[in-house]
């Protein structure tokens, strides 16, 4: 039994380093491509929750007023808010969406960061230097 309560201890633990780990990331990275703080972001309901404590970024509750949108999972979204940059917080939403210019997402407990060239020249978005190295081939 304390086994057993020790392991759930363990992954509540780990799942709230990895929340504040993907938000520092997100405080980073973001405002340093966009040139802007506080950054309006549209959210899907995940990203909502782990950026609702955030000082860097406002979240929108319309993507008209929206610099980028942030999340995985957008059901219903009008066509002018499909031309705006996405920020995906998954590998297949990265891979699968048009508008998808980067991504951080988790792969065998390892962060992983990664921005597409094609989008990022489609949106005018230039990197820091620092960033350079996680664009993917």
């Amino acid at each position: 039994m304390k086994k057993l309560l020790l392991f759930f201890i363990f992954i509540q633990f780990n799942l709230c380093a990895n929340a504040d780990y993907e938000l520092k990331l997100y405080e980073k990275v973001l405002p340093a491509i966009f040139h802007k703080q506080p950054l309006k972001v549209f959210t899907d309901k995940d990203a909502k929750i782990l950026l609702r404590d955030s000082d860097v970024f406002i979240i929108v509750h319309s993507c008209d007023n929206a610099v980028l949108l942030i999340g995985k999972k957008f059901p219903s979204l009008p066509n002018k808010c499909k031309a705006k940059p996405l920020f995906s917080t998954n590998y297949l939403s990265y891979h699968n969406q048009k508008n998808s210019f980067g991504a951080f997402y988790w792969r065998k407990g390892r962060p992983q960061l990664k921005f597409k060239e094609i989008i990022l020249e489609k949106f005018n978005i230039i990197l820091p230097n620092s960033l350079k190295e996680y664009i993917d081939d």
